[in-house]
């Protein structure tokens, strides 16, 4: 089995990462390693788009645990959209990330990120 593994920096800081097939024992080093070069910049946060992920396995959710702490230290995010049905239900029953950080598109992780920074800057309209 196989992954595809494609990123963007979004905005400085802000990375999009695409996965394509299955993250499990046999393809997590690759994701790893794709973040190990990510990680070589000032990383604020890191979105996995999940459109295309067929299959997530322990060793996967084990990837998001360690994203996630790598982000810790700088206050940084982790936010999962495009979840298919059976990843999405893997990531529920694991409990891995607050529901908050999983959205159903790139758009609707934006807004969200829109209103809470409005929020905080008292702009909520």
């Amino acid at each position: 089995m196989s992954i595809d593994v494609t990123y963007r920096e979004r905005q400085p800081g802000l990375f999009e990462l695409t996965l394509a097939g299955r993250l499990d024992t046999d393809t997590y080093a690759q994701v790893e390693a794709t973040l190990d070069g990510i990680f070589a910049n000032a990383v604020r946060g890191i979105q996995f788009d999940m459109r295309d992920l067929t299959y997530l396995s322990s060793m996967g959710l084990r990837v998001l645990i360690k994203t996630m702490k790598r982000l810790r230290p700088v206050r940084g995010t982790v936010t999962l959209t495009h979840l298919q049905p059976q990843i999405h239900k893997v990531i529920e029953i694991a409990s891995v990330l607050p529901k908050e950080n999983i959205f159903s598109s790139v758009e609707e992780a934006d807004a969200y990120f829109d209103a809470m920074q409005s929020k905080v800057l008292g702009q909520d309209g």
